[in-house]
């Protein structure tokens, strides 16, 4: 079982992390969250999109570290 945290990004491209909402998904699969980008300055370094651009919603594996 791996957490994830979610990230929101708006039509404009910003991105927002929801240090609230963790969720817990069983396997290994992200499915519906296809598209992977690098992130730089959060504290995970790696989310996974649902939509490859504009408006999405996306999961970040959770390290131990970036729970503040």
């Amino acid at each position: 079982m791996s957490k994830y945290v979610t990230y929101l990004r708006t039509l404009e491209g910003n991105i927002e992390r929801l240090p609230n909402a963790i969720t817990t998904q069983l396997g290994n699969s992200l499915q519906p969250y296809n598209y992977e980008e690098t992130l730089v300055g959060w504290p995970e370094s790696t989310v996974y999109w649902a939509n490859d651009r504009g408006p999405a919603v996306g999961l970040a594996p959770l390290n131990a570290t970036s729970i503040r």
